[in-house]
């Protein structure tokens, strides 16, 4: 059953970034039941207008694209979940994503110009390439220390820690975290 643009925010989608509505586009419900998103026409509706991606003129997702980029997205956000850094491979991956022909124009906005890259053709590979220009802007301007997964085994769900103390473990406090505590309240229990 499709879901409503409402329901995917109280999923968690559309927060920080199309990279992170994309990794998390692969989907375990807490208990470990996977769902994949790139399946749900509803997903890709509410992923186009949720970032601002004018619909393509070609109506055919190139899913398997869009797999391989959310592969590359979530085996990077492990790596860097784990303190260790990108590999050659993951950032060719990145790099080969991003080769987008078009032009940089000065744009007046509303009360400043601005300088912008104009694609020359606005298709589904300007928005992969949108998608990883989201995530490589967030490597290279802030702190990868915030890029986490949450803790519970059966979730996997990666979120962007911006807490002061950076002490998040869970993508929801009510769900997972809660989860969690009774399961080490009940071990403590048996023991």
């Amino acid at each position: 059953m499709p879901l409503s643009p409402a329901q995917f925010r109280e999923k968690g989608h559309g927060k920080n970034g199309p990279w992170v509505d994309l990794v998390n586009s692969e989907e375990w419900d807490t208990f470990g039941k996977r769902t994949d998103w790139l399946d749900d026409p509803s997903w890709w509706r509410y992923f186009l207008r949720q970032w601002h991606f004018p619909p393509p003129t070609s109506s055919t997702v190139p899913v398997k694209e869009f797999q391989a980029l959310r592969c590359i997205l979530r085996s990077s956000c492990e790596e860097l979940f784990a303190g260790r850094k990108l590999s050659a491979k993951e950032i060719r991956g990145f790099n080969d994503m991003l080769k987008v022909i078009g032009k940089r124009e000065l744009v007046q906005r509303k009360t400043r110009l601005q300088v912008e890259f104009v694609p020359q053709s606005g298709g589904w590979d300007w928005i992969l390439a949108e998608t990883v220009l989201s995530f490589t802007n967030l490597l290279t301007g802030a702190d990868k220390s915030r890029i986490k997964i949450c803790l519970n085994s059966d979730c996997r769900w990666v979120f962007y820690d911006s807490t002061k103390g950076r002490t998040r473990r869970w993508c929801s406090d009510k769900v997972c975290g809660n989860r969690d505590r009774v399961r080490r309240a009940r071990a403590r229990m048996s023991n």
